[in-house]
């Protein structure tokens, strides 16, 4: 049954084909990177500016903070609690859904991981970092206490990381390294398994998490690995020519270049 809903879940997520290559609507803008949430709403990071759209690209609210450089990542797994990260500074703000800042900055060198170069959101108001100087993911519950911690990854798996994105999805935590695929642990830190996903590079690694697949850009094309299969399958359109990054949901498709967001209605 799990498998069959799976399957449904892909084939609406991927039902749609535009007719012609033109977006429905498109944002004049250089940004840094783009985010997307679950109600079909995309994120703009433009330095230290967080700014959050509807899928037609109207505007909804806008934040920044100027004290901690510009945002790293973003994370909007849950839209109701965005987190930003800013690693130059060892900081992370939680958000609501009015983008309005949610209690004070988390300063990470005070809980002493001065380091930690990638931040995530966990659930129950949770949230998971990765020390690189130990190669050790912990999570943190909504008080700050520590709750898991994976160890030093280098010595359970002999791998030496250098993961450039983590997400938190379906019970399962993904951490991302160019050169050796996605790897896969439960939300208490247990690893499983590696995806063979490669060189995702381009916008810090970012990819995204529907069901049992992992959703990706590669060569300006979607793809997908679905976890319990490991099947693959490219979708040729939308082209992303010369895109920095591509987002799906279940409402349009975004796609981030150098100068624009543009957004695909999905007609279904």
């Amino acid at each position: 049954m799990r498998r069959l809903l799976s399957i449904s879940v892909l084939i609406v997520l991927f039902a749609f084909v535009p007719k012609e290559k033109n977006p429905d609507f498109v944002l004049k803008v250089n940004a840094d990177a783009i985010v997307t949430d679950n109600l079909s709403n995309v994120y703009v990071v433009d330095n230290d500016k967080f700014s959050k759209y509807d899928m037609r690209l109207k505007l909804q609210k806008e934040f920044s903070n100027k004290n901690f450089g510009d945002i790293t990542t973003a994370d909007v797994t849950n839209p109701l609690r965005p987190l930003l990260f800013y690693q130059e500074f060892g900081r992370i703000i939680f958000l609501d859904n009015t983008l309005s800042q949610n209690g004070e900055p988390i300063a990470l060198e005070k809980l002493g991981y001065p380091l930690a170069t990638l931040a995530a959101s966990s659930y129950d108001n949770g949230l998971w970092i990765y020390d690189q100087p130990n190669y050790e993911l912990i999570r943190f519950n909504s008080t700050l206490e520590i709750t898991n911690r994976t160890g030093n990854l280098y010595q359970i798996l002999g791998i030496q990381l250098q993961p450039n994105f983590m997400i938190e999805k379906d019970n399962r935590l993904f951490l991302n390294n160019p050169d050796k695929g996605v790897l896969i642990f439960d939300v208490f830190g247990t690893y499983i398994k590696t995806a063979p996903v490669f060189d995702l590079g381009k916008s810090n690694g970012s990819f995204q998490v529907a069901d049992d697949a992992i959703i990706f850009m590669s060569e300006d094309i979607l793809h997908s690995w679905n976890i319990t299969t490991s099947e693959s399958t490219e979708y040729e359109e939308p082209k992303g020519n010369g895109a920095l990054n591509m987002r799906m949901e279940r409402d349009a498709i975004f796609i981030l270049d150098s100068s624009s967001v543009s957004s695909y209605l999905r007609k279904m």
